[in-house]
């Protein structure tokens, strides 16, 4: 019973450790970097885009929407090292959840093409909702408002 306990002890032990080595804070200082410049990136262009909407400037909005979708971090040029890393600390949904704001940038690129009035609006309203979601989830020690969420 003895051994039975200390096998369970020590492989629960294993995984916290493992999941406690997952996510951008496990990440080297150089790919916590180019994380981070993206981000910012990513804020500025949803900041201009903003602005760009309730002035109806759709040229811009399609422009600027286009350089958020090819801001994604997979497209970067990375070292093959990086590349590595990022997919072995970062979770899978983290990155699924990163993909699928790019695609929606995307889309928000192509509905401003067109000037399509209110897919602008819900594209860019996805896009905010997938950044709250991604920051409530993976960076509360970023944001510590989202630490009260229950």
């Amino acid at each position: 019973m003895k051994k039975v306990l200390l096998v369970v002890l020590l492989l629960a032990t294993s995984l916290t450790a493992q999941e406690s080595k997952k996510g951008v804070s496990a990440l080297s200082p150089e790919v916590r970097a180019l994380l981070a410049q993206e981000m910012l990136h990513i804020e500025k262009g949803m900041q201009s885009i903003f602005s760009n909407i309730v002035k109806g400037e759709y040229e811009n909005i399609s422009k600027t929407a286009i350089d958020i979708e090819n801001s994604f971090i997979f497209k970067r040029k990375l070292t093959n090292a990086q590349r590595s890393e990022l997919k072995e600390k970062i979770p899978k949904s983290f990155i699924d959840t990163d993909r699928g704001f790019h695609q929606l940038a995307g889309k928000l690129a192509n509905a401003a093409e067109f000037e399509e009035k209110e897919n602008v609006q819900k594209y860019f309203f996805e896009m905010t909702q997938t950044c709250v979601k991604c920051h409530a989830t993976y960076a509360k020690h970023r944001f510590p408002a989202f630490k009260k969420e229950k």
